[in-house]
């Protein structure tokens, strides 16, 4: 027993929490077990997949991309999840071939699965450690019933393959177990997985017979059988995630290197016992009672290998070291060191505990809150796919901030070569500042200022982090109405008549739909003078222009809808769309086609206040000729203003909307290439941001003057910005507003 021990859980007592059952694919049986890796990911054996499909049992041939159902016994065996096969390893003899029917032992035979989300609690991964000759095991069928456990003894173990010996009375390793996790008793953890049994031959038994004899494969062989393929999963202990198996040499080898700090700042065993019961206390271990100390290549043993152990160490060693800096610089060493090593992450236990919660709470109340940090405080960086979304889940936290806590510090200057802030902290600065409660934005810096502290991170580092998060935050804040409007016409309606749809968003980003007006085609004036009335009845109406996004199909680029008025008879001025809003167009159809998905339209918006603009007239070269310019020197340009004819236009615009250029000027009006400089007066080059105020003014002078032909159209694609098929989250009790 090391001094670290696992805890005892009194409501998930073995690996039955852990335990799947994976069903045929007509769901009318079961067809073996299963074992909960981490995340969505579940380990199973491949002949067990073969029989779910009814395939011949040790067939080595991939089956593809197949989905089956499993179900968790701890929670429910008739709650079904669909897992698909992303991973095949298939049964095969020790010389690499095929196995024959009939065989009693072979290599190979694993599958991994992956569920569309992670299991439901009390779903959780276990704890797994190397087999060993002797260790007594515990296993299930796969429908996990309490009365189906079968006992056994590792009666040998060669590394690659485990004999099991069964006991005589109770149940025994048969159909439905393979694929199961074998439960140590004793050590309270996973060792391997079960394969198969050994039968006894037709007729009458004899003194020479086996009987209730099983194999399966140690946790060794099933971690170098995953690495093989680039499968292998994250450890767990006790719930905490390990190092990968890959790296489990450099583990050893940042293990090492820690001993020397550690007995630089806890070589009195007094010191090491308290903070080894701290820090066991807040990983969920079990430390003696006696008094005693761990050694310190065992801390060292457990800060390498054991999620969160060296952060959390490091913060009950942060006051102590705080007005001593041979203290401090042994410190710093040992964080170090712990970078070197994925298991130790970034927050201690306690920080990653309160920074979940709080902005798990903050995703309540704004789903869009760290969507939109994130994308402004990493501008350069391809971000998670979680946080490419407009909005967030609550339940999505966890995951985002795991994975950003990989992430290494930013590339701005930091004074005396000390650390530089990590992306995570950079974010939660921005999220901080995007916020509109008071007491939240304390609660968030009060927390990075901590972890700060404690990382040795300069505090003028922070603070000049934190003041570009207010300039963001100030630059960012909407003002104004924001509404999405979506025209789509059918195949038999009027020309130039339009189906429509209206959402309003709200001031933290989400949409509510207000209107939808897509039952029957609608003209010009009709859609205008919706799109006035819900503007003028929103809240905040008073507060500057409001922002109209009009999202057209293909066909309708060139519409002149900024002209559509919607005066009433009785009104006296006539009132255009574009003269009384930032009237601009998107066209999701055509976004769509892009290979790299939101990925070139976020880089390029993050990009728009440092990027040049670029001409595209009848110079560049064509379609050919924006592609490359937009895949080399302009990789990262957010503007393109098209001069040209119809057809040039027609030609260069789907490339800029495909390519996630996302600020797009054009004269829909000129004549060609003589029509070029129509639209000096609004100044293409000047503030991006200021560019839809200034179309609206040019709109207002161009109506007013006969002398002024030049009809200035502008796509504009804030990469923050929701698209209509993207809001099916909104408020149902929104649609209740009605307005037209």
């Amino acid at each position: 027993m090391t001094w670290f021990a696992p805890p005892r859980h009194p409501s998930s007592p073995d690996a039955r929490g852990a335990l799947v059952r994976v069903l045929s694919a007509d769901r009318g049986r079961t067809a073996g077990a299963g074992v909960y890796l981490s995340g969505r990911r579940l380990l199973t054996c491949a002949h067990v997949i073969n029989a779910a499909l009814g395939l011949r049992s040790l067939s080595p041939h991939n089956p593809g991309k197949i989905t089956l159902d499993v179900s968790f016994p701890v929670r429910s065996a008739s709650e079904l999840h669909p897992a698909r096969l992303v991973a095949w390893i298939p049964p095969r003899s020790p010389q690499f071939g095929p196995v024959a029917d009939g065989s009693l032992e072979w290599d190979g035979d694993l599958a991994v699965l992956e569920l569309d989300a992670e299991p439901p609690p009390p779903v959780g991964p276990v704890r797994w450690l190397e087999m060993e000759h002797g260790q007594r095991v515990r296993a299930w069928y796969g429908g996990g019933q309490p009365f189906s456990y079968a006992d056994a003894r590792v009666g040998a173990y060669d590394g690659r393959i485990c004999y099991l010996d069964g006991q005589l009375s109770g149940a025994a390793v048969d159909e439905g177990y393979s694929g199961g996790p074998l439960w140590s008793v004793t050590d309270e953890a996973v060792v391997g997985l079960v394969m198969g049994r050994i039968t006894a031959p037709d007729g009458a038994l004899s003194a020479q017979h086996t009987v209730r004899r099983s194999w399966g494969l140690g946790w060794q062989s099933v971690l170098w059988e995953l690495a093989r393929v680039g499968a292998a999963p994250d450890g767990r202990r006790n719930g905490a995630r390990e190092r990968p198996t890959a790296t489990l040499a450099e583990a050893e080898s940042v293990r090492d290197m820690m001993v020397g700090p550690l007995h630089g700042l806890l070589g009195d065993p007094r010191a090491r016992a308290d903070h080894a019961t701290v820090l066991a206390a807040q990983l969920a271990l079990r430390a003696p009672a006696d008094g005693s100390a761990p050694t310190v290549e065992e801390l060292a043993g457990l800060l390498s290998t054991t999620e969160r152990a060296l952060p959390t160490l490091t913060e009950s060693l942060a006051a102590k070291v705080a007005d001593d800096p041979r203290g401090r610089a042994e410190l710093d060493r040992l964080l170090a060191l712990g970078r070197l090593t994925e298991a130790a992450r970034l927050l201690s236990v306690a920080e990653h505990r309160a920074l979940t919660g709080k902005l798990e709470h903050l995703t309540q109340d704004d789903p869009g809150l760290l969507p939109r940090a994130a994308t402004a405080a990493l501008p350069y960086v391809d971000l998670p796919r979680s946080l490419q979304a407009a909005r967030l889940a609550p339940s999505a936290v966890p995951a985002v901030v795991h994975e950003l806590e990989g992430w290494s510090g930013d590339g701005s200057p930091v004074p005396e070569e000390t650390p530089r802030l990590p992306a995570l902290l950079r974010v939660v600065e921005y999220v901080a500042a995007g916020t509109s409660g008071e007491l939240a934005r304390q609660a968030l810096r009060e927390w990075s200022g901590r972890v700060a502290a404690r990382l040795g991170i300069h505090a003028s580092a922070l603070q000049e982090r934190r003041g570009d998060a207010d300039r963001w935050s100030r630059r960012a804040a909407p003002t104004g109405v924001r509404l999405l409007v979506e025209l789509d016409r059918y195949a038999k309606d009027p020309a130039d008549h339009y189906r429509c749809s209206v959402w309003r968003l709200r001031p933290d980003g989400s949409p509510a739909r207000v209107a939808s007006e897509s039952d029957r085609p609608r003209d010009g004036r009709e859609i205008a003078r919706l799109i006035r009335e819900v503007a003028g009845g929103a809240e905040g109406a008073e507060d500057g222009v409001a922002l109209v996004a009009v999202s057209v199909p293909p066909d309708a680029l060139e519409l002149a809808l900024d002209e559509w008025d919607g005066a009433g008879t009785d009104e006296y001025i006539p009132a255009p769309l574009g003269e009384d809003f930032h009237l601009v167009l998107r066209c999701p159809r055509i976004r769509r086609r892009s290979r790299t998905g939101p990925a070139d339209l976020r880089r390029r918006w993050n990009a728009r206040h440092h990027s040049d603009i670029l001409l595209a007239d009848h110079r560049i070269g064509g379609r050919a000729g924006l592609i490359g310019l937009l895949k080399t020197t302009h990789r990262d340009t957010a503007r393109v203003l098209v001069q040209g004819s119809s057809e040039h236009r027609g030609e260069l615009l789907p490339v800029c909307l495909v390519m996630g250029v996302p600020v797009v000027l054009w004269d829909r009006a000129s004549p060609g290439p003589a029509g070029g400089g129509r639209l000096d007066a609004l100044a293409p080059h000047g503030p991006v941001d200021e560019l839809p105020e200034r179309v609206r003014h040019f709109r207002v002078r161009a109506y007013a003057d006969q002398a002024v032909s030049a009809r200035p159209a502008l796509v504009w694609e804030d990469a923050g910005m929701p698209l209509p098929d993207e809001l099916q989250l909104a408020d149902p009790s929104e649609g209740t507003e009605r307005t037209g």
